[in-house]
């Protein structure tokens, strides 16, 4: 059972609930526009990870067949527990991307988030193209770090908290798993896409706020759930660093860290409901690259 990204990278519940705060009823627009997607569509969602983006497109798009792969079994089990949850029919697999359990013209469309720059691209888009029906549509999304805001504002930045936290890292090893192994620049996508048999390539750009709790547009309950997320990735961040080297910290010293974390979150609620405003800001810039299937 394979669960490396889930245990060191990204929690199926953070990752879950980022990219809810990302795409949101608000913006569903935008991004289903990006994927090209229509409504009673068979649909298969390549790296999906806990499942978002799989459970927003039923909920807006109901008569889509919607299924999601993804090799981390830690993911897919949160996905399936998610489904039922929500009272969603979706369907999860866990497999390799690189040798999907489908049979050959499946899928109207397949689509992925972020998961190209982590798998041999060639792989990657060859079965793609095999399971897509002739006609059909790939829709690539990536986010390429240069092009984002990041205030990096879940991490201390001085004190105890800061020392600890650095203490932590510092004594951890490489987790057992390499991320974007397979960088692409965004001139770069577009050629491999037409290697690989897909034609009437597009590319797209599309800029989300994914952090803003003092805008004046933002509803009190996503903004609450803005610094939450933040909190969540804090408190993770040190366990999955001391789930590489769990001596790094002592117990009263992992005790204090996380009282220290929740104290910063809690004031930053606590100004956020005073009316006291930051201004902090993150955002994130998705390339969409969208092809055909002759």
């Amino acid at each position: 059972m394979y669960s490396n990204w889930s245990d060191y990278v990204q929690t199926s519940e953070e990752l879950y609930r980022s990219r809810a705060l990302r795409f949101h009823d608000g913006n569903k627009t935008k991004w289903l526009d990006l994927l090209r997607i229509q409504d009673g569509m068979s649909v298969l969602e390549v790296g999906c990870g806990s499942g978002l983006f799989a459970h927003r497109v039923k909920t807006y798009l109901p008569h889509t067949t919607v299924t999601g792969l993804d090799f981390d079994s830690g993911h897919i089990a949160f996905a399936k527990a998610k489904s039922h949850e929500l009272g969603l029919d979706c369907m999860f697999a866990n497999g390799d991307a690189t040798a999907m359990p489908f049979t050959d013209q499946t899928f109207d469309l397949c689509y992925s988030f972020t998961v190209m720059e982590h798998i041999e691209p060639n792989a990657f888009l060859h079965e793609q193209y095999r399971v897509l029906k002739p006609g059909g549509t790939i829709a690539v999304l990536t986010v390429l770090p240069g092009l984002n805001l990041s205030g990096e504002n879940w991490q201390p930045t001085a004190g105890e908290e800061q020392k600890l936290f650095e203490k932590a890292f510092q004594a951890a090893p490489e987790a057992p798993i390499q991320i974007r192994k397979y960088p692409l620049s965004v001139s770069e996508y577009a050629p491999i896409m037409e290697k690989n048999g897909f034609r009437d390539i597009n590319v797209n750009v599309m800029s989300l706020v994914s952090y803003a709790p003092d805008s004046a547009d933002v509803p009190v309950e996503r903004a609450i759930e803005c610094i939450n997320v933040n909190r969540l990735f804090m408190l993770n961040s040190m366990s999955k660093a001391l789930n590489l080297n769990p001596a790094a910290l002592t117990k009263q010293e992992r005790s204090r860290l996380n009282e220290l974390i929740n104290h910063r979150f809690d004031e930053r609620i606590h100004c956020y409901e005073n009316g006291e405003k930051m201004w902090d800001i993150a955002t994130i810039n998705v390339v969409a690259l969208t092809g055909r299937k002759n």
